[in-house]
Formats: structure tokens, sequence, C-alpha cells
């Protein structure tokens, strides 16, 4: 008799326990996203995770004064392009310690924008003041990691090739010094010592034509 009074009493103490819950479960509402917001929120999390996926490059000249608005403009875009040749030339000694020449820079650049997935965005500005006209570029580049990787293989490959064009081009003067020397023996023989101080000057300047048409040909027709 006795317990079952305790348990009436627990019953009574419970129930609006029970209720409560039960009333505030029912006005608890969970929303399901709509397969649209999931697919936009979806899309826009790759998009933001494929542009944290490569190497952003931000170019700024700053303010460059001109008296007319094309001075100011020739000027900025003077100045982009030697902080760009920089970038570049950091860049490949970072990647594959090679150091481009200016032709190299240009062409490497070239190379670097026109590959899939890269984007270039350039923000040019200009005021006049009273002093004169202001211009400022800003360029923005993003390279996908993929593409720093291929440059980074074509960056050793260049290395590569820019020392043994060195070294072909030493043993080419080399060669070239004992040919003429040989050949001011020869022709001194063939003399007699008569014309030798003739002999000497034509043999020497025909020798530093074709050393420098060596060098010529090594550092700059074959890039």
């Amino acid at each position: 008799m006795a317990s079952g009074k305790v348990v009436l009493f627990v019953l009574c103490l419970c129930w609006p326990i029970v209720l409560a819950g039960v009333l505030i479960g029912g006005e608890i509402s969970v929303e399901v996203p709509d397969k649209d917001e999931q697919s936009v929120s979806r899309s826009a999390q790759e998009e933001e995770s494929s542009q944290v996926e490569g190497r952003r490059l931000v170019i700024v000249t700053g303010r460059c004064p001109g008296v007319t608005q094309a001075d100011a403009e020739s000027e900025a875009e003077r100045v982009a392009t030697e902080k760009r040749i920089e970038l570049v030339r950091q860049m490949a000694r970072e990647l594959a310690g090679a150091d481009l020449s200016s032709s190299a820079v240009v062409t490497e650049w070239a190379w670097l924008t026109s590959q899939p997935g890269v984007t270039q965005k350039v923000k040019k500005t200009s005021d006049v003041r009273d002093y004169g006209w202001i211009a400022e570029q800003e360029i923005t580049v993003t390279i996908p990691y993929s593409v720093l990787s291929e440059w980074s293989v074509r960056l050793k490959a260049y290395r590569a090739w820019y020392w043994q064009k060195r070294v072909a081009a030493s043993v080419a003067t080399i060669a070239s010094a004992v040919l003429a020397v040989v050949a001011m023996v020869g022709l001194d023989r063939m003399t007699r010592g008569y014309y030798r101080g003739l002999v000497v000057t034509v043999v020497l300047l025909v020798l530093a034509c074709v050393v420098s048409a060596i060098w010529i040909s090594a550092l700059w027709l074959f890039g």
C-alpha cells in the first residue's frame, strides 16, 4: 500500500516535466536546406578553394606622375614592367635556381599567363592634380600550383640549356684561339717572318670577330 502511494507521488511529480518536454519538442522545427541552396553553397566553397589552391601575385606601381595623362600612364606601364621582371626572376630563382634574362622573362611571362586556370586582372587609374597627372596600375595574377609545377620543370630545362650554351661557347672560344695560333705560326713561316706584325694583327682581328660571333650566338640568338 505504501509502495503504491510512493509510485503515485513520483508520477504526479514527473508528468508536468514530461508534458513540458513534449510541448517544447513540438515547437522546435528542424529546417532542412533546399537542394538549390546546398548546390550554391557547395559551388561557392569549391570556387573559394580553387582560388586558394594557387599563388596570388600582386604588382602595384604606386603613384606615377606625369605632365600629361599619357606621360603618367606611360610611366606607370614602365614601373609595372620593371616590377614584373623582378618578380618573375625572383620566382624563377625560388623554384629552380634559374637566372632569367630580360628576353627570357618576357617569354616565360607570356607562357605563364597563357596557361589554363591562370587569371590576370589589370586595374588602371589616372587622376589630374594641381601639379599634373597621376597614374597607377595594379596587376593581380593567380597561378594554380599545377601550372607552377610545370613551370618548375620548364625552368630546370632552361637552366640546363643555359649552362650548355656557355660550355659550348667556351669550348668554341678555346678551339678558335688554338687555330689562331696555328694560323699565325703557319703564315709567319710562309712569309719567313717579313710580315709578322701584319700576320699577327690580321689573325687577332679575325679571332676577335669569331669569338664575338660565338658569344653573341650563345647569349642572344639562341635565347
